[in-house]
């Protein structure tokens, strides 16, 4: 390769890469009243006793600019809410009645457990193409939590997973949790990485 091949190729890629730079450089206006957001827990030894669209009643948005990148969530994990899936693994259904026990069960064994109990914090840290930076803030430790972006028609929805134990040093607030739910309802077994999620419809503006 002579020196104008090796300049035109190197102007070739500092193109491309300032096309992707540029290209990634996109904000999202939220429609606030269309937020939802929800996580899935696992138990069983095979995770058959899935749960889905587990929530929480109590919860604070806030944006500063307006913006979804940099806005917050503070949740009261007291507020618990895991009535929307009765699944109960290969042993059927719940009674609905029983979501209120499950509740009480997550909220007592785990989220009281914490540090700052009940409370958890999550904020929108970075978002760059379809990847988007949620620190997230439970038992007095922050972690950010990596998510997958897709879009359709106005609307985001952003997935990621985390981990108890591993994530947010809760070890000991997961064992006192397994002692009331694994051998109960898990089949002995309580899964500590937990799904999360959540969706909004946005205004995208890229430059």
């Amino acid at each position: 390769m002579n020196m104008w091949q090796a300049r035109a190729l190197t102007a070739i890629i500092g193109s491309l890469l300032s096309s992707a730079v540029w290209a990634n450089s996109c904000t999202y206006t939220p429609d606030e009243k269309s937020f939802e957001f929800s996580f899935t827990a696992f138990g069983a030894p095979d995770k058959s006793y899935v749960v889905t669209k587990n929530t929480f009643k109590k919860y604070q948005l806030a944006s500063a600019t307006g913006k979804l990148e940099g806005a917050t969530i503070e949740i009261d994990s007291t507020s618990l809410d895991t009535s929307n899936d009765l699944n109960n693994g290969k042993g059927g259904t719940w009674d609905p009645a029983l979501a209120t026990i499950r509740n009480m069960n997550v909220v007592t064994g785990l989220f009281k457990n914490f540090a700052n109990p009940g409370k958890i914090t999550a904020k929108i840290e970075k978002i760059q193409g379809n990847d988007l930076q949620l620190a997230v803030t439970m038992n007095d430790v922050t972690k950010v939590v990596p998510m997958k972006i897709t879009e359709k028609n106005g609307h985001l929805l952003a997935k990621g997973t985390l981990d108890i134990i591993k994530d947010f040093n809760g070890g000991s607030a997961f064992e006192k949790f397994g002692r009331i739910c694994t051998q109960a309802f898990h089949q002995g077994k309580t899964w500590t990485d937990v799904d999360i999620e959540f969706e909004v419809d946005a205004k995208k503006s890229c430059k």
